[in-house]
């Protein structure tokens, strides 16, 4: 009988240690499957907020290009007038006006020109501030979502760079040259930190 319980013993051993082990390796299998979802969910994240970030950057030079150039184009188009307003006024009046009637009539010709300019510049910034706040807001929106995924050194160039970038400015086509200069400089910076950013990816997938 010896053998026979030998066998029927060690047979029970090995269905019990067979048990043991498949239900160690389900809860093992189980808990990388959710620390693979996790880090795969933190890379998805950091992706779309990337993105996110990158698209806004984008939108806002495309943005302040758009506002100076017609802001450029006003004031060419005023100042054009301006010149060629003494010329018309003279031929109208004749040679007799004073200097004084002559800045009157120039001033007179050139109102409603002048008003409807102003009426243009007015319109133009003011669709452009409504722009700037709702991508600031998605920015910002991004930023808080990267906060806590990524290095701490690589959300303090990125925030710094942000901060550097929103500040306020006054309207006036001199301020908007150098806004968008300030973003057209501004380019290498945001292509570096998207590149840290995909890093910070491939780091989150145990992929680097």
């Amino acid at each position: 009988m010896n053998p026979w319980l030998s066998i029927v013993g060690g047979g029970l051993v090995s269905v019990l240690v067979t048990i043991i082990f498949n239900v160690y390796w389900d809860k093992k299998k189980q808990q990388l499957l959710e620390d693979w979802e996790f880090r795969r969910y933190h890379a998805n994240q950091i992706h779309l907020a990337t993105t996110g970030i990158t698209e806004a950057f984008f939108a806002s030079k495309s943005e302040l290009f758009f506002l100076y150039y017609t802001l450029e184009t006003l004031a060419s188009t005023l100042s054009r007038l301006t010149s060629q307003a003494e010329t018309i006024v003279r031929q109208q009046a004749g040679r007799e006006l004073t200097p004084a009637e002559l800045e009157q009539r120039k001033a007179q010709w050139l109102e409603p020109f002048q008003k409807f300019n102003q009426e243009q510049v007015f319109l133009r910034w003011n669709q452009h501030e409504q722009k700037a706040k709702e991508l600031q807001s998605k920015a910002e929106t991004h930023l808080s979502e990267l906060q806590p995924l990524v290095a701490a050194e690589i959300f303090d160039r990125l925030a710094a760079l942000y901060a550097k970038l929103n500040t306020r400015w006054t309207w006036s086509l001199q301020s908007a040259q150098e806004q968008s200069k300030l973003f057209d400089n501004a380019t290498p910076d945001i292509a570096r930190i998207r590149a840290e950013l995909m890093q910070q990816i491939e780091l989150k997938l145990g992929r680097s």
